[in-house]
């Protein structure tokens, strides 16, 4: 019975611990460089805003896909969807700085 009762437990438990770090990087708004690695689902052009399906960036914020803005629109003129690359962000503007190839598109 015991046993029944924490293996319905645990689930809940691990949800509400990982919630409360998700906001406490949320509420942080973590200033700085962070790098991360990221899928390049979509490039605006003209803009050069690119959507990333991203990994945790260590110290900004949790795995997710997010639209950012680039410094300038050469920073990703040459991605394209599908494409894997290396990025750094500024963490307080979400900006990308910079975007290193890893991996062209299949």
């Amino acid at each position: 019975m015991q046993f029944a009762k924490l293996r319905l437990a645990l689930p809940l438990i691990v949800c509400g611990l990982a919630a409360s770090d998700a906001a406490e990087v949320q509420e942080t708004g973590a200033e700085g460089v962070f790098y991360g690695r990221g899928l390049v689902k979509a490039v605006e052009p003209g803009t050069g805003w690119v959507t990333l399906a991203h990994n945790d960036i260590m110290g900004c914020m949790p795995a997710m896909e997010m639209m950012f803005r680039v410094r300038a629109p050469e920073v990703s003129r040459e991605l394209r969807p599908g494409d894997t690359i290396d990025f750094a962000l500024d963490g307080g503007k979400y900006v990308i700085l910079d975007a290193k190839l890893v991996s062209h598109a299949d």
